[in-house]
């Protein structure tokens, strides 16, 4: 028979279907059931509950988010069409909640299926959250707050400051696109939006929230988010796109885990350039050349280098005091560890942009 999903969905209120399943939700928060991915099983609740747009997301798991289907076939081990025969069987809710204001999350369930019968096999009856196929490295709750801020955002898109900002740079679509820059397009949304997911402290901590409570990058809209080798967000920067701000750049609080662009640190044999801070990558690697950036010639740090294992390292810092003396430290660091190294000598007072 054919089933009349929106119609099914509008039966089942996510908020009551979530505690049918045993999930302990509150404030509109629950612990992800992939908690096992969680740094301390998710103590903090990760996943976050939207019950007028009938949506949900972890925060963390890429996989973990959609409507209401998503969450029976996520929590139940089961695939769309036990989901759906789930909720047939389940139609005693009470109606929809009244509108609240809250960011929605896409989601991938169809309008309309031709159901067929399930197979028993496809859907667990004990009512336990399933067991992921996949594992990923527990975030701490960092790493939490950076995919939810990055999720807020918007592309680099259209012809705005930040596409005016880096073409003026030779950067273009491809680059940006290839390293998942972001814009602060609207500041009182994602404001809101982080504020209503975490606790004060956190984003304070973070650095994305000041001491009074508001999030810093007003005047900062381009972001620049750091990627590890297994491709989690782990740190961003933050750009000023006008002359006049000062500082031009803003970061998070805490070390920063990674040089930019730590994904092409693959273990593989290879070569790459050295580059003083992200708008230098972005440069070399809008011309083709694999890139890697420190944020400023002196802050190579030596936990760093076992990270270029099997590269061949160009050098390639501004031509300065700061720049030449940096790239004395790099090389000794490099050589220390038996990592091939070499030096380019830019013209003086210049650099890679």
């Amino acid at each position: 028979m054919v089933v009349d999903i929106e119609a099914l969905k509008a039966r089942h209120p996510i908020l009551e279907v979530a505690r049918d399943l045993g999930l302990e939700v509150n404030h509109n928060r629950f612990r992800c059931p992939r908690n096992e991915r969680h740094s301390h099983g998710d103590r903090t609740p990760s996943v976050s509950l939207w019950p007028d747009k009938g949506a949900f997301k972890c925060w963390v798991c890429p996989d973990v988010k959609g409507d209401v289907i998503d969450l029976v076939r996520i929590v139940r081990n089961t695939d769309f069409t036990g989901a759906i025969a789930f909720l047939e069987k389940h139609s005693g809710y009470s109606p929809h909640p009244g509108p609240v204001k809250h960011h929605l999350p896409h989601t991938n369930s169809q309008s309309q299926v031709e159901l067929f019968q399930a197979s028993p096999s496809s859907v667990r009856t004990d009512g336990r959250p399933p067991q992921p196929t996949t594992t990923t490295a527990p975030p701490d709750r960092r790493l939490e707050l950076i995919a939810a801020f990055l999720e807020l955002c918007h592309p680099v898109r259209g012809s705005g400051k930040a596409v005016t900002w880096l073409k003026g740079r030779r950067i273009f679509k491809k680059t940006w696109d290839g390293q998942k820059l972001r814009v602060v397009e609207n500041y009182g949304r994602i404001s809101d939006e982080l504020a209503a997911g975490f606790s004060s402290s956190d984003l304070r901590d973070s650095g994305l929230f000041n001491a009074e409570g508001h999030l810093r990058f007003y005047r900062h809209p381009l972001v620049l988010p750091y990627f590890d080798r297994e491709g989690r967000a782990v740190y961003l920067q933050a750009r000023a796109l006008e002359t006049d701000v000062k500082p031009k750049e803003l970061s998070l609080a805490g070390a920063i885990p990674c040089p930019y662009n730590a994904r092409i640190l693959d273990g593989e044999p290879g070569l790459l350039y050295l580059c003083e801070g992200v708008v230098d990558c972005l440069t070399l690697i809008e011309a083709g050349f694999p890139s890697v950036g420190i944020p400023g010639a002196a802050n190579l740090k030596p936990g760093w280098i076992p990270l270029f294992r099997n590269k061949s390292v160009y050098v390639v810092f501004d031509a300065d005091a700061a720049g030449e003396a940096g790239t004395d430290r790099a090389l000794a660091l490099f050589a220390d560890q038996d990592i091939e190294a070499h030096r380019i000598q830019l013209p003086a007072g210049k650099d890679i942009n």
